[in-house]
């Protein structure tokens, strides 16, 4: 009884607090009842006006004929034309009046009936409207990647329509299906649907731009093949709606900067697949921040596999400013949207090169590289195989600019001119003795970079660094966030890795504004080799276009200040292999892009990484051909052991100081060396190093004595350690007396122990050709290695001491 009384006296304060106001005006059924209250209104005041005017023939003032003729003159517009001009003027001025308040009201009586109907249509389209599609590519979520996403999924499923058209009888089927005819041989690109919460309109008019920017011709047929849908991507409901238990592909895009939410979000999408009725038996790939929370989806979802794109475009970064060719030979493989394109494919071995040699297949093509196999028995992808006769069932890895190019083989043989001596075999230095992977002479001895930028996973650019320089390196980071919260990310990092510090370089940490040129003329520009400008948004709800405008300012400020002491520098890199400060900057949102592409000052500032952009083409990869993603993913983290795409200098290939060779030329001297496959090479005088040269058979000039590279993917011959022979090229100087006894910790940072190894020499760290050669084979004679491919090993005793395993 209590109970009663007192859910009787909170109902009594509530509908109290309310008021009478809020229920009439605050509600729809308050809007009918007030709208039906002023039309009773109008009503009697219309018979008022009408027994007042002294009615007139037809209506006289009585109560039934007052009523009659005010609700005629209220609802019927225009009744008061047909009174006769002999009427008062008063009763004329009152049918008049009581047509317009008529006309009003029944606008007003319409407007709320259409607004009732529209809800009442709105309601019915989003509970029973669902996207018609099947073998298709779903997208949920909606991001600062999602265009570029868009873009990369268009250029690789984008097939141009022959000439030849479909039948009439097939040509519905083949728009509907997006499949291949039978009947013509006509192939139409795969629907793409994307659920986010987000407006339709809103989405079709970014995507319209983007597209419009990049390809105005072709613009119109790509917009062809996407449909939006907006909705919630871990409601199971909307799921149906997008039919995501008969799509190809999914993709789970990241909404959120931050690790948590993101990483969250798509664990909640994952759950949502998984409690749809049937099955999910497509292939979900999703974005993940956390390689922890990576590890976790295929226990989720089975068909499920995350993707940290995030950790191989670190790698790029890195490589761009440390070894430039080497990093700019990822950029253009994790990408279509480059122009050229250069791709990796799987391309089935043709019937004419059934039965031939593999080390020979190279000449067969003359548009793509070859640069490994796929085996069909053994299902595993070989990089390195010198005497293997082609199967039928085999499947040959091809860097060409697109799958047609990469499948294009001639009957004959393209001529390549051997040489009558060939140098002596020898394998570059990768794994160096203090555990570098050294991938090219860019990155020889302790170098000194400098990171202007703290993002949330920082800590894994300074974890790639590390890899790839030499002991007694030098990191400086400037940011703003505070020393104690960088140590708390270390500390972490450290702890998930077992280590209590980085192997080869030294954290020097700077407190500061990044835009302030004070703040970057304290870092040690004389002696820096590299510098990189990473993204750093300073608020959650910072968009990529104001951390675009901020790295762009830092690294105008940052080439100015460089200029300014361009003298000094220049003096104290005159035997360096660097003679100058390598600036890569990180870009993210597509308007940056696209003012870039336009303006050639800002790009002569440095290198332009677009790490929005090439993150989705590492989910291109994935899409396109699971196995080449696999394939990818080894080759981009170098711990894997599989393979490297390393920089070397083309001195080691020629045997005198001028040769004419052609691109099949140093094929075959790359092969016979080191069982490498050239990709490429940069020139002295060109601005960007060169992928799958067209002509390749045609001769180009080449010198010993100048700074050419040849960009080579050097397979592993063995597991574990690999010795190779040291490298010849001079080391180089970068750190003087004055430089190694500064203080680690600026005038803008709080005193601090730096994070990282204690710097040491390249003398303790590096050793001589000769020396390191006849350990090598010391060890070689001494400790067998297991689990090593041996080469047949000479009779003669000089021959066998320089054999490798």
């Amino acid at each position: 009884m209590n109970l009663c009384n007192w859910c009787r006296r909170k109902h009594t304060e509530i509908r109290q607090q309310t008021g009478l106001r809020t229920r009439l005006l605050g509600t729809t059924p308050g809007h009918w009842l007030t709208l039906f209250l002023a039309g009773c209104c109008i009503q009697l005041s219309c018979m008022l006006a009408w027994m007042l005017s002294g009615g007139n023939e037809d209506y006289d003032t009585g109560l039934r004929d007052s009523f009659w003729i005010s609700y005629v003159l209220l609802v019927d517009i225009g009744t008061q034309t047909g009174f006769s001009p002999n009427e008062s003027g008063v009763v004329r001025c009152v049918a008049v009046v009581i047509s317009i308040v008529g006309f009003v009201y029944c606008l007003t009586f319409l407007g709320m009936v259409v607004d009732l109907m529209r809800s009442f249509l709105v309601h019915w389209k989003v509970k029973y409207s669902k996207v018609d599609a099947y073998d298709h590519l779903l997208i949920l979520g909606w991001g600062d990647k999602t265009l570029f996403l868009l873009e990369e999924l268009l250029d690789t499923t984008y097939l141009e329509e022959p000439k030849r058209r479909c039948c009439r009888c097939c040509a519905r089927c083949c728009a509907c299906c997006a499949r291949f005819c039978g009947c013509c041989g006509r192939r139409h690109r795969r629907k793409i649907v994307i659920l986010a919460e987000r407006p339709v309109r809103e989405m079709q008019r970014e995507v319209r731009m983007h597209l419009r920017t990049k390809d105005p011709q072709g613009a119109a047929k790509k917009l062809g093949c996407i449909s939006y849908r907006e909705g919630c991507r871990s409601h199971r409901i909307e799921l149906l709606k997008v039919n995501a238990c008969l799509a190809q592909h999914i993709l789970i895009m990241c909404a959120a900067e931050t690790d948590s939410s993101s990483d969250h979000e798509a664990i909640r999408t994952l759950l949502a697949l998984g409690a749809l009725p049937t099955a999910v038996s497509s292939d979900v790939w999703t974005e993940m921040h956390n390689r922890e929370s990576a590890r976790v989806v295929n226990n989720i979802l089975p068909a499920a596999q995350g993707i940290v794109a995030r950790h191989a475009v670190n790698h790029m970064i890195a490589l761009r400013a440390l070894v430039p060719s080497v990093g700019f030979a990822w950029l253009r493989m994790s990408t279509t949207r480059s122009h050229p394109s250069t791709s990796l494919f799987l391309v089935p071995v043709p019937d004419m090169l059934v039965g031939v040699q593999f080390k020979e297949a190279f000449r067969h093509f003359p548009k793509a590289v070859v640069c490994g196999l796929k085996q069909a028995l053994q299902g595993s992808q070989k990089l390195r195989l010198e005497a293997y006769a082609l199967q039928a069932e085999d499947e040959l890895i091809m860097l060409a600019n697109s799958i047609g190019s990469a499948g294009h083989v001639t009957t004959e043989l393209l001529e390549s001119e051997e040489a009558e001596e060939m140098p002596k075999a020898r394998r570059p230095n990768v794994l160096m003795p203090d555990g570098q992977i050294r991938l090219g002479p860019a990155a020889d001895g302790p170098l000194v970079v400098l990171v202007i930028g703290c993002p949330d996973d920082f800590f894994d650019i300074l974890d790639i660094i590390d890899s790839y320089v030499a002991a007694g390196s030098q990191v400086h980071l400037l940011s703003t966030r505070p020393l104690h919260w960088r140590q708390s990310c270390l500390h972490l990092h450290f702890s998930r890795t077992g280590k209590l510090q980085f192997d080869r370089i030294s954290i020097i940490h700077h407190v500061g504004r990044r835009r302030n040129a004070a703040s970057l003329d304290r870092l040690p520009l004389d002696s820096a080799d590299c510098a990189l400008i990473l993204s750093e948004r300073e608020d959650d709800l910072e968009s990529g276009l104001d951390s675009d405008s901020r790295n762009l300012t830092i690294a105008i400020n940052l080439k100015h200040v460089l200029d300014t002491k361009a003298d000094v520098i220049g003096s104290k890199r005159r035997n360096s292999y660097r003679k100058k400060c390598k600036i890569v900057t990180e870009i993210q949102d597509s308007k940056t892009e696209t003012m870039l592409a336009g303006n050639s000052s800002v790009r002569q500032v440095g290198s332009f990484l677009f790490s929005s952009a090439t993150e989705t083409g590492v989910f291109a990869i994935a899409v396109s051909n699971k196995a080449l993603y696999d394939l990818y993913t080894k080759l981009i983290d170098p711990r894997s052991n599989t393979a490297y795409i390393i920089a070397e200098s083309l001195s080691r290939y020629l045997i005198r100081e001028e040769e004419s060779l052609s691109f099949l030329d140093l094929y075959r001297r790359v092969f016979s060396q080191c069982s490498g496959t050239l990709l490429g090479w940069r020139r002295s005088h060109e601005r960007h190093p060169v992928l799958n040269p067209e002509n390749k058979d045609e001769l180009v000039e080449w010198q010993s004595h100048g700074t050419d590279e040849l960009i080579i993917l050097l397979p592993a011959i063995q597991q574990g350690r690999v010795e190779f022979e040291a490298a010849e090229e001079p080391p180089k100087e970068i750190t003087h007396a004055e430089d190694a006894e500064r203080s680690p910790v600026t005038g803008e940072t709080d005193p601090a122990p730096s994070t990282g190894s204690a710097p040491q020499s390249a003398a303790t760290t590096r050793k001589s050709s000769k020396d390191s050669e006849a350990e090598d084979v010391k060890k070689e004679c001494q400790i067998p290695i297991p689990g090593t491919l041996d080469w047949q090993m000479a009779e003669d005793e000089e021959v066998a001491a320089k054999s490798y395993h």
